[in-house]
């Protein structure tokens, strides 16, 4: 994983975050997301967040900080909402508009995003998109560029 992570090969998915939490939780190490964010915060305090929780995504993290990818170690989640910050500043500076019920199906792409390293198609026939429409409703209310925003999602949240 950190071979395909270092040579930009794609982001990680949650399926091999999951794996790599697995492998990591294995004797005699049995490290967790928490053991280990609390160890690079005893050893560089300064350039670490706190965070009282930690999330399996938070591998993706900790592996952009051990790599040197990020220069600060920040919880995946906040990292993300961040991006979507600039991403939304960016799209408005671009002319971009989006209606409260667009907001709606971003806020929540993106808290998927966060929590799970990614946003999939499929992702939009669970909750809290059925709600709405599963994928009808996204294309419904996001309009053609559906697909093409969840990708740009994928890509610059996660940037």
């Amino acid at each position: 994983m950190q071979v395909m992570f270092e040579a930009g090969e794609g982001r990680l998915q949650y399926a091999q975050v999951a794996e790599l939490a697995e492998r990591i939780k294995r004797p005699p190490y049995s490290w967790t997301p928490e053991i280990l964010w609390k160890a690079y915060e005893s050893l560089d305090a300064g350039r670490v967040r706190r965070s009282d929780h930690h999330t399996l995504t938070d591998l993706v993290s900790l592996l952009r900080f051990a790599t040197g990818t990020d220069d600060e170690l920040v919880p995946f989640a906040d990292r993300v909402r961040e991006n979507y910050a600039g991403w939304l500043l960016a799209q408005e500076q671009a002319g971009a508009e989006f209606s409260d019920t667009q907001r709606w199906w971003l806020d929540r792409m993106v808290e998927v995003i966060g929590a799970s390293a990614e946003l999939t198609v499929d992702d939009l026939e669970g909750a809290p998109f059925t709600d709405r429409g599963g994928i009808d409703g996204a294309v419904r209310d996001l309009g053609p560029r559906a697909g093409l925003l969840i990708e740009e999602l994928n890509e610059e949240l996660t940037a």
